[in-house]
């Protein structure tokens, strides 16, 4: 807590007692009588009440407060990657402005069960790592990545069109297929990107777009970026 903030709060109290003494003294003792430091003294004593009233319900506000945002950031976390879940995505895309523009790309790890199932799923685990910090640290920072489920991953672009998307998920495969995985095979991703409005009016339109895109780049060959569903 600053110390203006307490400062400001004790003076505040000070006064409000004081105020407290005065009426006191000018309206209730006229009445049984009393002298005027003594009701100021009452009304100073009432103030310091208040303020280290206030100040300890100030602070278990605060507490309260953080342990909130701590609590609802780690229920939009995945513990596994580090990035936003499924469940955060869902959120934010129904938040989107209608009168903005804004991309989506679909990424999945290309041969992802074959990591599972030759080296053990620890292994996998440590790969989907790896792409995940990869990712958070090629996007923007307006950007947002979220593990979609599995060994899907998708960022969402505000702000930002199909041109652009397309040069960022250009960006993140590359990037990925420059990480050392030795002693395992080298990771590829395949990306599918949609925009909107060019690829529908709404969100759950778009999603399904990146998706198919992602399929698109899947049949092609896998390790690439499509924008388009065949």
């Amino acid at each position: 807590m600053k110390l203006a903030f307490k400062s400001s709060l004790l003076i505040c109290m000070l006064l409000l007692g004081a105020g407290y003494g005065l009426l006191y003294h000018f309206i209730i003792m006229p009445l049984i009588g009393s002298e005027l430091v003594h009701c100021l003294g009452q009304g100073v004593i009432f103030g310091l009440i208040n303020y280290f009233m206030s100040i300890g319900l100030y602070k278990k506000y605060h507490i309260l407060k953080n342990s909130n945002k701590l609590l609802k950031k780690n229920l939009n976390i995945d513990k596994l990657t580090g990035l936003l879940n499924r469940r955060a995505f869902d959120n934010d895309i129904i938040e989107l402005p209608l009168d903005e523009s804004y991309s989506i790309i679909f990424i999945d790890i290309d041969n992802f069960r074959k990591f599972n199932n030759k080296f053990g799923h620890q292994v996998g685990d440590i790969v989907l790592q790896k792409v995940s910090r990869e990712i958070s640290n090629s996007i923007r920072v307006s950007d947002k990545a979220y593990r979609y489920g599995g060994e899907e991953i998708v960022i969402l672009l505000k702000d930002c069109n199909r041109r652009k998307a397309l040069e960022i998920a250009e960006k993140v495969r590359l990037n990925i297929n420059e990480l050392n995985n030795n002693p395992y095979p080298s990771i590829t991703i395949s990306l599918g990107v949609a925009s909107y409005p060019d690829d529908g009016k709404h969100a759950d339109e778009i999603i399904k777009a990146s998706d198919n895109a992602l399929l698109t780049a899947k049949r092609l060959g896998k390790n690439q970026v499509s924008s388009c569903a065949i």
